[in-house]
């Protein structure tokens, strides 16, 4: 006879170490998966502690991303020839510290073994995204995680990159997975939440060495841009991301994607535009390190997660349609290769092609508008066209036969939008399609990030 007492218990148990690995094995493979079946695969998450890679089966494909992260905690695997010895190397490194907010309480409300669990499977969550998009897990602290994005074979800009796309998909994650599964378990979720920050040093602000002794040490990063992530953490707001001085000034981070941050202060608000404490240097002057706010909001219209998913998060402008695609390429001499919107920078001076493809074996109301709106940022852009949206260009989809001998109508029909690379920092397409009634059933972003 079943044991009903211990049934739901066992049952938990098994979907807290199983049911990511079910969802996956029973999809067969990414390539077979819809993206509302992957829309779904995402808000589903955690369940519980998480096999290890599941995760990154999941998200590294969309951000252009090969095999599983495997790298372990600790040193660096580019800087482990510093263990134990008076070496230091100056590489930069672009640092990012996370930190669970509000799991403390859940101490008190919960039993221990459950908030083991619990906790367990937040930082896990936390550690297979960092490692998602090519990050090193450096140390767990707690209800923290400290990590590096970049090394020896990656570039600066490739680096940042990274690092703000997991800024993004860390806080969309929690909001749109372990949030509500939280609230369907019946858990007090209401001071749960996370905080970033992130900054970049280059070679001349970093420096790696082994610290410690041989059995009792560790090889890390040192300088003011490490030391300033950690601060930045600290006064980001709940579930924001502080974006430090080195990281904005290096890729030129538009103003449009972050804001300053603000404090009400006895009915006031206040601004907030460097790091407190400000530090002095050796004449006592304050160094005024700058910092910003990620607008996540902002930042998820040409974030590279499935349009599906994006468009049901509050506050995206994100319009998606299933029978409609809006992809970017790069031609390089001859070419042809997707370029995956913000995933990594380019060089100046390469052929883009936007493209929006139709199906239209449907019954879609023929010919469709679509409209590219280029914004164009950093200090290098022409001051008369530097963060401003410029005027639409127009084109048509018609519906084509297969040939001038056949009447049967070509399954896809698409467009193209000839451009190229040429100033340094973010730069976005917007798209916009309309049916012959002008009714909007896509719209998205695609980031193009040139170095």
């Amino acid at each position: 006879m079943a044991n009903f007492e211990k049934m739901f218990e066992n049952f938990y148990d098994s979907v807290n170490a199983q049911s990511t690995y079910r969802s996956i094995e029973k999809s067969a493979s990414l390539e077979s998966m819809d993206s509302h079946s992957i829309t779904e695969s995402l808000q589903s998450l955690p369940v519980g502690p998480q096999e290890e890679f599941i995760l990154q089966t999941q998200i590294r494909p969309h951000f252009g991303k090969g095999d599983v992260n495997n790298s372990p905690i600790g040193t660096h695997p580019d800087f482990i020839d510093l263990e134990g010895t008076g070496t230091t190397q100056n590489h930069y490194t672009c640092t990012l510290f996370v930190d669970i907010k509000g799991s403390t309480r859940l101490s008190i409300l919960y039993p221990l073994d459950f908030v083991f669990k619990f906790k367990n499977a937040v930082i896990q969550t936390c550690v297979e995204i960092i490692r998602s998009l090519d990050g090193h897990v450096h140390r767990l602290m707690g209800d923290a995680v400290m990590a590096f994005f970049g090394g020896i074979s990656t570039k600066k800009e490739d680096a940042v990159a990274d690092a703000i796309n997991c800024s993004i998909t860390l806080r969309a994650i929690l909001e749109e997975s372990i949030k509500p599964w939280m609230e369907r378990e019946g858990l007090d979720a209401k001071d749960f939440g996370f905080r970033v920050g992130c900054d970049f040093g280059d070679d001349h602000e970093v420096l790696w060495g082994s610290f410690g002794y041989q059995n009792v040490g560790e090889v890390s990063a040192t300088g003011l841009p490490i030391d300033m992530a950690s601060k930045l953490q600290g006064l980001a707001s709940k579930n924001q991301t502080m974006l430090g001085q080195g990281l904005l000034d290096f890729i030129d981070w538009p103003e449009k994607y972050s804001h300053m941050k603000t404090q009400d202060k006895y009915g006031v608000s206040e601004n907030h535009p460097v790091v407190t404490p400000n530090l002095t240097d050796n004449d006592g002057n304050p160094i005024n390190y700058k910092m910003r706010q990620l607008s996540y909001s902002k930042s998820l219209e040409f974030s590279a997660l499935p349009r599906s998913f994006r468009e049901n998060i509050s506050g995206c402008s994100v319009k998606d349609h299933s029978e409609l695609e809006y992809r970017c390429f790069t031609l390089i001499e001859g070419v042809k290769s997707e370029y995956i919107s913000a995933s990594r920078f380019l060089d100046a001076n390469i052929s883009l092609i936007f493209e929006v493809d139709a199906k239209t074996t449907n019954r879609l109301s023929f010919p469709l508008k679509v409209v590219f709106k280029k914004t164009n940022h950093g200090r290098k852009t022409p001051e008369n066209e530097r963060d401003r949206e410029q005027e639409g260009q127009v084109k048509s989809i018609h519906k084509k036969r297969t040939s001038q001998y056949n009447k049967s109508i070509a399954p896809f029909s698409k467009v193209e939008l000839n451009e190229t690379t040429s100033y340094r920092g973010l730069h976005t397409m917007k798209c916009e399609v309309y049916d012959n009634n002008g009714v909007l059933l896509l719209c998205d972003w695609i980031g193009v990030m040139i170095r």
